[in-house]
Formats: structure tokens, C-alpha cells, sequence
């Protein structure tokens, strides 16, 4: 990034501080670069990119495409050649950051790409960067307000509790330690006990077991409005990030009414139908596709293996209405029977008979997944980021990603940047010995076994604590007891009980709290006198301690990660000219010929682009005065072509005297070309 927008970034970072209520507004007049070295209010980072654009004005400039709930703006950054143009000949990728609210790392992430971009200078050229820093702004400003709650939901006013008034009954720092947590009480009616192996963790009682629980667990605060319930109606109201169309669900509780209900939401879904050039898509925070390719599995609401057409269609198109059909024996039966020029496709038979949404990732599209996956774990080791961590979340029904997935069908992925260490299973020595090995011993080799290993066996095997291996070692010199004998009592006594460690993820938090981060992030358990439970404990996980690494990692992090996004766009499609070629046949007839390759590492379309048609085909067009074509259109649509492939288009042409013919290529996404051929005379 250029000096001065380092200058003006840094000016309008030390602003925006300022408005952040729990901004440290000293460190920040002392900053004098984008270092990357803590978190940014969506105050300041509005600032910062209003900065960019004032220091680049001929690369950059911003769409303000909505304003949260809240207030707050939905900024998006524009990087690249064609600013203001329309329509736009040069692809684009749509960056969308903390969707989710909770990822403040997102954030940063996406105003390190825009810094990189910048800096590496010419990165934007035949290609167009959409930014959207914050694309929950209501939810990411909880990070920077006291007390901390981790809530990603909007300040839209939903009246949760579907009682008399709205936003009544929400949490409250009760012993005044600045976070929100948790509060066990003791009750006969609980669920939950604590984890045998850290006390502190909780987990669910488990019946079938003979557990009883011991604890009810509750939000921190009070029941303000007294109807038995606490903190059920607090303020905020929609995840934005789960309001996108594709398998949202109406009457949830925090997924809004309908898709794109949310001004941030339609906000996006606006700007992305105004912006047909966009040919990608990333979106940073929970998920990662990058690292993990999107799973399979969802029930869907149609098998097109086995479809049953209504009898008023089936007898319209000679089908039998009492049996089954595969979706591709359809479209056999069907395409005669179609108008001239139009195209039977499975997406066209399946809307037609209502047959319901693709739910699952298509094969052709994984592969292209998995490979990538590969190579990002490839480049991930070779940025020393390759430890072991916890799996990132999938991308929730509704979520941004599978919106550009099923719906825009368009290379899709997402980037997480952190989840907590995974934590490394303790490695006990096995003793080796069993009830039959045991039986067949003599018993100078049970003496001879030490007893450390008969202290490991009798762990193994559940014993009463007060069962030694010294006593049993004495036992057997003396004679008063053989192996075989306590091979039978082992074989009488019941299995020792598994240990339940609790939820995987809160011992991580607990393990990198301890570790990394002097207890802070998980706050001990301490006695309170509640007014209205009594006695209970508070503590629990801190908020954003599971999803935010301490700001010193950042620069690690982002360094090392965020320049993968530079590397995908690369594998962008790109449709170019390859060839042209003219057969001179007589009488002014020439047969031409014109090659189109795809010289990006990507399919144009993804597989989920040629299902739902979603993507424009490339056309390429053939201009001449007095060109007559003889086969051939002028404008051929090409609807596919694979990665590093081409496509050869035949025309017959006359013309009654040499000329010039021009040959553009277009697409609405993949790149524009231009070429021009001789028809008769010199070559």
C-alpha cells in the first residue's frame, strides 16, 4: 500500500478509536502503520476504507450497499480497472467477512487483502476486488463493548418470548467482571454434571448410563421479567448470516422472517444482481471450504432416481403414472416433444414437475474441491500453519456460501484463518495383560511382571482403589492366591465406566486457555448469591475465546493465509481466442473457424452452474458489412467449457467482395477477446 493511504489509514484508524467506546485511543494516536496487530471497530474500519480510497482514487472506490439495524453502514471496498464502468468486461470476486458477527479475525482478514492487493500493485489488473469488511456490523461491534457477549445477531427488536413487550429480558454481568457467562445452580431437575476429568467443564447426564444430573445451566443474569425464564428475550434479533435463500427456515429463532429479510442481507443480494461480472466468491469466517470440502448428506426433499409424474402430465407425455422414473429418462421422453431451439435440460424438468432444491455438493464440483484442498494444506505447511486444529464448522443452511454455491453457481469458498489447537490425546502405556493371559501365568511370572504394569492393569480393569499390586504380589509369594484365581474375580467385576471428557471444543478452549492464555479464557467458577436461584457458580467460557485468537497471532495468521485468496483467484476461468482459422471453399464462400479456450485452472461453469443455468454463457459474435452467414448464428452461445479446454465454432460465410470480419468474444464473468480474420484477398 502506498505511503500516503498507510498515512490516511492510520489517521482514520486513530479516529474511529474514538467513537469505540473500549478503544485504547493512546496506542492507536501512536500507530503508524496498518500493522495488523489488533482488532477494529466496524467504526474504523469504515474509516480505514474511506482512507484507501482517498489515497488510491483511480483504483478503489466504495459502495455503500446498506445501513444494519443498527445504523451501521455496509461498506463495500471496490480494487481494480473498471471502476464506474457498465457494463464491465473484467471478472470479479466478492469477498464477504463475519457474516457471523463473532470473527473478528474475518474482518481483519479482509482489510489484509485489500492492504495486499494494494501493495503488490498491478494484483487488480483483469480483475475487479469487492470487499464487504463487515457484513454484520450490529454483531461485530459486541466485541468492543462492555460487557463482552458473544451475540451475532442484529439490533433489530424481535420480540423473542412472543409476550407483552420486546427486548425485556436479556443477560447481565452480575458479578461485575466485564464478560457474560454462565451460572450453574444445583437442582434436582438438572441435566448437566460435571466432566470427571476437568470438573470444570460441564456435560449432559446420560441416562442409559445410571447418570443423574446434578446442575441447571443458564445464560448470566436475571429473570427480569418474571416468567420462570431468564434471559430469553434480550436485545438484538437476526442472525444476518443465516438469511440468505437457499434452505432457509421460516420460525426459527434468530433466522429472520424470510430470506433476505434483513437490510444487510438485501443490501448483498442487490448488489450481487447488479454485478453480473462476479465469477467468485469468498466468504471469511466459521467455515472453510478451502480446508475442508463442503460435506454431503442433507435430505432432500426429491430422489431424481425415482420420480413419480402426476398423472395429468404423465398421460400428456405418454408416461405411466403409477411407475417411477429416473430424472434422465424424463428428459429422454420429454425433448422431442420440446419447441424448436428450446433446451430440455434436468434443472427445466425438475422445476417444472416442483421436484424441490439440490441439497448436496455435485460429484464433478468435489473433486475440484479436494484437489484444491489438497494443495491449500500443501501451502499451509509451507507457511508453518499446518498444526493440528479443531475441524471448522460447515456452512450452515441459509449461510452466504451455500447461497453462491447452489444459487449463483460460481467457484465458491470460505476461509476461517483460526480454530483453537486440537488437543493431544494423552499416550498411557498399556499393560498387555488380559483375564486369559492372566490364567495361563505361573506365579513367579505374575511376581515378575513388576508392579508399576500390575498397577496399570488393575487401573485398566476398574479395581477398587484400595486393591494394591504390592498386596497381590505378596498374596501369590505367599501362596495365600494364584493368577488363575484373579483372573476369575477380574472376570466377575464390572467394565470399568468410560470417562467422558466433555464437548471436544470446550476442552480445547480450556487446554489454549490454560496454555496460551493465563486462564482468561475460561473464567473459574465462583459462588454467587443469586436472588432468585439462590446459591449458585459463575463462569464458564469467556466470550469470543473459542473464536478469536489473541491479537498478538494476527499478523502470523494473516500473513501466512491470506494470500491463498490472491492464489484462487488465479485459477479463475478465462475465456480467450486461441485460434482462427478461414477455408476459402469458392464463389466467395469461406468456412470459419474459431477456437475458444478456457485458460484458467477452474470449469466454466462449476457442475451447480450447468444444473441451475444460473452463469451466462460465453457468446461470440461474428461483424461484418455485408457478411452473410450461410450456417451458423452470429451470436453463438458457448454454454461450458472445462479447465484449460477449448471449443470449436464452425461458421459458413459469404461475402462478394475481401473484407474484414471482427470476432468478439463475451461473457458476463469469464473475460472478453477480440479478433479479427481476412475474407478474401491477402491472407
Amino acid at each position: 500500500m502506498p505511503r500516503s493511504c498507510r498515512r490516511l489509514l492510520t489517521l482514520a484508524l486513530t479516529a474511529g478509536s474514538v467513537v469505540w467506546a473500549g478503544g485504547p485511543v493512546a496506542r492507536a494516536q501512536q500507530q503508524t502503520a496498518l500493522t495488523f496487530d489488533r482488532y477494529h471497530s466496524p467504526q474504523e474500519v469504515n474509516a480505514a476504507l474511506a482512507a484507501i480510497v482517498k489515497a488510491n482514487p483511480t483504483t478503489t472506490s466504495l459502495h455503500r450497499i446498506a445501513v444494519s439495524a443498527g445504523g451501521a453502514e455496509l461498506v463495500v471496498l471496490e480494487i481494480g480497472p473498471e471502476l464506474g464502468k457498465k457494463p464491465r468486461k473484467v471478472p470479479a470476486v466478492l469477498v464477504l467477512a463475519n457474516m457471523e458477527g463473532t470473527f473478528p479475525i474475518s474482518t481483519e482478514a479482509a482489510l489484509h487483502l485489500a492492504d495486499l492487493i494494494l501493495r503488490k500493485g498491478g494484483a487488480a489488473k483483469g480483475l475487479t476486488w469487492l470487499i464487504l469488511p463487515n457484513g454484520n456490523p450490529d454483531g461485530a461491534a459486541r466485541f468492543f463493548r462492555k460487557p463482552l457477549l458473544s451475540d451475532g445477531r442484529n439490533a433489530r427488536k424481535v420480540n423473542d418470548d412472543s409476550d407483552d413487550r420486546v427486548d425485556e429480558d436479556g443477560p447481565e454481568d452480575l458479578n461485575g467482571d466485564g464478560i457474560i457467562t454462565q451460572m450453574r445452580a444445583k437442582d434436582p431437575a438438572g441435566e448437566w454434571i460435571a466432566v470427571e476429568a476437568d470438573p470444570r467443564l460441564m456435560r449432559k447426564a446420560d441416562p442409559a448410563k445410571g447418570e443423574k444430573g446434578v446442575y441447571k445451566l443458564y445464560t448470566e443474569g436475571i429473570d427480569n421479567d418474571g416468567d420462570g425464564e431468564y434471559n430469553e428475550d434480550g436485545p438484538g434479533g437476526v442472525n444476518v448470516g443465516i438469511t440468505f435463500p437457499h434452505l432457509f427456515k421460516p420460525f426459527t429463532p434468530t433466522g429472520g422472517q424470510w430470506p433476505g429479510s434483513e437490510e444487510e442481507t438485501l443490501g448483498i443480494l442487490r448488489f450481487v444482481f447488479d454485478h453480473p461480472e462476479i465469477a467468485m466468491t469468498m466468504t471469511l469466517g466459521a467455515t472453510d471450504m478451502c480446508l475442508v470440502p463442503p460435506s454431503g448428506g442433507r435430505q432432500g426433499s426429491a430422489d431424481l432416481t425415482q420420480v413419480k409424474v402426476p398423472e395429468r402430465i404423465a398421460t400428456q407425455i405418454g408416461l405411466d403414472p403409477t411407475r417411477t422414473y429416473t430424472i434422465q429418462e424424463i428428459i429422454e421422453v420429454v425433448r422431442p416433444l420440446a419447441p424448436p431451439g428450446f433446451e430440455i435440460t434436468e434443472s427445466v424438468v425438475a422445476g417444472f414437475l416442483g421436484l424441490g432444491a439440490i441439497v448436496n455438493p455435485l460429484e464433478d464440483d468435489l473433486k475440484v474441491y479436494r484437489e484444491l484442498s489438497d494443495r491449500y494444506k500443501e501451502f499451509l505447511k509451507a507457511a508453518k500453519l499446518d498444526a493440528k486444529r479443531l475441524e471448522p464448522a460447515q456452512p450452515a443452511d441459509a449461510s452466504p456460501e451455500l447461497w453462491s454455491y447452489y444459487h449463483l453457481g460460481v467457484p465458491t469458498f470460505s476461509m476461517d484463518f483460526w480454530t483453537l489447537p486440537e488437543v493431544a490425546e494423552e499416550k498411557t502405556e498399556k499393560s498387555g495383560i488380559t483375564a486369559d493371559t492372566l490364567e495361563a501365568m505361573t506365579g513367579e511370572a505374575f511376581v515378575a511382571l513388576g508392579e508399576a504394569k500390575i498397577d496399570t492393569f488393575l487401573k485398566e480393569v476398574g479395581a477398587p482403589p484400595n486393591i494394591k499390586a504390592a498386596m497381590l504380589v505378596e498374596g501369590v509369594k505367599a501362596g495365600k492366591m494364584t493368577p488363575k484365581q484373579m483372573a476369575g474375580m477380574v472376570r466377575q467385576m464390572p467394565k470399568p465406566a468410560p470417562t467422558d471428557s466433555g464437548d471436544p471444543k470446550a476442552k480445547a478452549l480450556v487446554a489454549f486457555s490454560d496454555k496460551e492464555l493465563g486462564g482468561r479464557g475460561f473464567a473459574a467458577w465462583t459462588p454467587f448469591k443469586h436472588p432468585q436461584l439462590g446459591d449458585v457458580e459463575i463462569g464458564g467460557p469467556v466470550p469470543f475465546a473459542d473464536t478469536t485468537p489473541p491479537s498478538s497471532m494476527l499478523r502470523n495468521l494473516l500473513d501466512g493465509q491470506v494470500p491463498w485468496m490472491l492464489a484462487l483467484s488465479e485459477k479463475l476461468p478465462r475465456m480467450r481466442i486461441l485460434k482462427t482459422e478461414v477455408n476459402g471453399k469458392g464463389a466467395g464462400i469461406h468456412e470459419v473457424n474459431v477456437w475458444v479456450e478456457n485458460s484458467g485452472a477452474l470449469p466454466f461453469p462449476t457442475a451447480m452452474g450447468k444444473r441451475n443455468e444460473r452463469v451466462p454463457p460465453v457468446v461470440v459474435t461474428l461483424k461484418g458489412d455485408g457478411l452473410t452467414l450461410l450456417s451458423g448464428k452470429t451470436r453463438t452461445p458457448i454454454k461450458d467449457i472445462d479447465a484449460k479446454k477449448s471449443v470449436k465454432l464452425t461458421w459458413l460465410v459469404q461475402s462478394a467482395r475481401p473484407m474484414v470480419v471482427d470476432v468478439l468474444l463475451e461473457s458476463a464473468n469469464a473475460g472478453s477477446d477480440a479478433a479479427q480474420i481476412q475474407l478474401g484477398g491477402a491472407q
